[in-house]
């Protein structure tokens, strides 16, 4: 809650926010979406390898984010908890990016993949240090049910917008304009790192003010272990954890394989066409998910977060099902058809589970007299990590598996696409039926959390 009469968040500060979550969708997304099309199919790198090189510094980086988290819960200076994180490591993030696509084209796949990972891995370590308190800021921007939701959906948007933008990246590096691929991936790469990593990143930090706590943290003495199990011990707390490790381990294993249907299955092994199909496919689900944002949204004040979700994944199964109808050739703008189906499950992933996971720190403060904003959203960072880690290293392993050759261009196996095209069936179709079976063993309605805020606001004036 920000320092506000109504105790809402402020329109100027949502849009701060919105801002740093722009930055945070490049810096989660923008290694993946070029290093794929450039490391891969333009340098020839072993896709399995490559899927290491991208993941492994994720899941490395991930093991420091509940000192991260802690540090930044504990941290007090003039400038708030947060804000001096902005200062400085967006910056860092900026640097080790712009290195990333700085790799000499004539060293050999093994030094490429090291010159790769160590790079990603910095990045990744810098990335930890402002991407949490950024989510922090998120998490403490209102203490009401839905105007959680709302500052969630908010800053989706800005997630969205970078979105309907990412994934024609690649294609604007090899424009004529750059004299060759190389080049353009060295322009194109300094561009992001300095505008929407250093810039977005700091800016929040500028303008922004926090939510003083003062008189609302009470316990400031429980050692890091002890926190992290008191999280972990709340059930409905779990449930959401599964929530997003099942969408971002299987839904996005499945979702990985769409780039290839899309390059060797629909286009005949064109990159460019097929990178041209994935910029449809990808936009039509960043301008979907902004109608589901608002939705989604709205549908979650009537019938509350979890029948939202609810609805959210029986769609989502229809949609998997029809992506085996809509994934043929000549079909590329019945990709909007799929993004349609499809888009609602990923901003209920961070939007509605994110409001919800908010719902839970006014639990844990009622129950363990503590605010922890950093050590949950370093849980929900460090699920993430392993999940996307365990989904990219697994599309990588499933591509060499089933026979998959970035070199043979158009001559790839039939039995090799026909199983590309399986997964993205069956994996869509099998996370949002698991998903579907933990949400109903969710418990926090808005009548329960009343209560519970009503009882945090009479042990907060009581000791004042």
């Amino acid at each position: 809650m920000f320092q506000s009469k109504n105790e809402d968040a402020l329109l100027k500060h949502k849009i701060l926010l919105g801002i740093g979550f722009l930055g945070i969708f490049f810096s989660h997304q923008g290694i993946g979406i070029l290093a794929i099309p450039y490391y891969q199919m333009t340098l020839g790198v072993d896709p399995f390898f490559l899927a290491l090189a991208i993941k492994a510094p994720v899941l490395v980086a991930s093991f420091i984010s509940p000192l991260v988290g802690y540090w930044s819960d504990k941290l007090q200076t003039p400038y708030g908890r947060r804000r001096p994180f902005l200062f400085v490591f967006p910056w860092l993030s900026c640097i080790a990016f712009g290195l990333i696509w700085m790799v000499p084209v004539q060293w050999n796949e093994p030094l490429q993949l090291y010159y790769f990972s160590l790079m990603a891995l910095l990045f990744y370590v810098f990335n930890t240090f402002w991407t949490l308190p950024m989510k922090c800021l998120a998490y403490e921007a209102s203490d009401s049910y839905h105007e959680r939701t709302k500052v969630m959906a908010f800053v989706t948007y800005f997630l969205k917008l970078g979105g309907i933008t990412y994934h024609w990246i690649f294609p604007l590096a090899k424009l004529s304009i750059f004299g060759g691929v190389i080049l353009g991936m060295q322009y194109v790469g300094w561009g992001v790192a300095i505008i929407c990593l250093g810039c977005f990143g700091m800016l929040p930090a500028l303008f922004l003010k926090e939510r003083d706590y003062k008189k609302t943290e009470i316990n400031k003495k429980l050692p890091l272990l002890s926190s992290m199990k008191a999280i972990i011990k709340n059930k409905n707390m779990k449930i959401l954890l599964i929530l997003i490790a099942v969408q971002l381990t299987v839904g996005s294993f499945a979702a990985s394989m769409d780039y290839y249907v899309l390059v060797y299955y629909m286009n005949d092994g064109n990159v460019l066409a097929g990178a041209t199909s994935k910029g449809i496919l990808s936009s039509s689900y960043a301008i979907a998910g902004l109608v589901a944002i608002y939705i989604l949204t709205k549908l979650s004040t009537r019938i509350g977060k979890v029948n939202t979700i609810k609805w959210s994944y029986r769609i989502t199964i229809i949609g998997g099902i029809a992506k085996w109808f809509i994934y043929q050739p000549g079909n590329d703008w019945w990709l909007i058809l799929d993004a349609i189906l499809c888009c609602s499950i990923w901003p209920c992933i961070g939007v509605i589970i994110s409001s919800m996971i908010a719902d839970q720190m006014d639990v844990d403060e009622l129950e363990n007299n503590a605010r922890r904003e950093g050590l949950f959203a370093s849980l929900q960072y460090w699920i993430i990590a392993i999940a996307s880690t365990i989904a990219t290293i697994g599309s990588g392993l499933a591509l060499n598996l089933i026979g998959f050759e970035a070199l043979l261009g158009v001559n790839q196996s039939t039995t090799s696409i026909l199983f590309m095209r399986v997964i993205l069936v069956v994996g869509t179709v099998g996370s949002a039926i698991v998903g579907y079976f933990f949400i109903k063993k969710y418990n926090l309605d808005e009548e329960k959390f009343e209560k519970i805020k009503q009882q945090l606001k009479d042990k907060r004036e009581s000791i004042i």
